[in-house]
């Protein structure tokens, strides 16, 4: 397993079975805890993972990272364990969804109207997937808002499994604590009267 310096690693294994899983890596100056994930099954599922990414205590995130085999079903307990939580976050879903959003099929029509009935916005990359005779967009990054993406790019270069590498730049506006007043005694000068005065206020 490949350790990147100042990153940790979570993770959502394949069971019973090689390969396959879902994970990220998550700068160690964020927190994320992990909120949902799929769970074990001997039916080919969806596999997925769902986490809250905590950018200070008001700025939230909420980052799904998605797996879904070739003519699977189920999409649907994805959609709804991501629609149960999403209310109060910015929302990414990063993923290969084996549909190709570049045709009219059952499976692109299903995850179009998941975006859409979420008031989500798919990032128009180009074909991710290529083949000697073929070119699909099956490798997808789902947002809230189209102009929080400053920047998304397809790598050229084949990077696994005949898989385009992707990317984003998403920007996510850092809440700030509004400042409180505190008021204190001053213990090294107390005048007794005053004090005594202000206990037979509260009391």
């Amino acid at each position: 397993m490949i350790k990147l310096p100042g990153y940790s690693l979570y993770r959502c294994d394949r069971v019973g079975r090689s390969g396959g899983g879902v994970a990220f890596d998550l700068s160690d100056h964020l927190r994320a805890s992990i909120f949902c994930s799929s769970s074990e099954s001997v039916t080919v599922k969806p596999e997925f993972i769902v986490a809250e990414i905590l950018f200070n205590d008001l700025s939230k995130l909420l980052l799904a990272v998605v797996y879904r085999p070739p003519n699977s079903g189920f999409l649907n307990e994805f959609f709804q364990s991501y629609s149960e939580l999403q209310v109060n976050y910015r929302h990414l879903i990063l993923g290969d969804f084996n549909a190709d959003m570049n045709q009219t099929t059952f499976e692109s029509q299903q995850l179009s109207s998941f975006i859409s009935a979420s008031s989500l916005y798919l990032v128009p990359f180009t074909s991710t997937h290529h083949l000697r005779n073929s070119s699909t967009l099956l490798d997808l990054c789902i947002i809230d808002d189209a102009d929080i993406s400053s920047r998304n790019m397809v790598n050229g270069a084949a990077f696994l499994s005949a898989h385009d590498l992707i990317y984003i730049r998403y920007g996510i506006k850092l809440q700030r604590r509004r400042g409180k007043l505190v008021v204190c005694r001053d213990w090294r000068d107390l005048d007794a009267a005053s004090f005594q005065s202000d206990i037979g206020d509260i009391y």
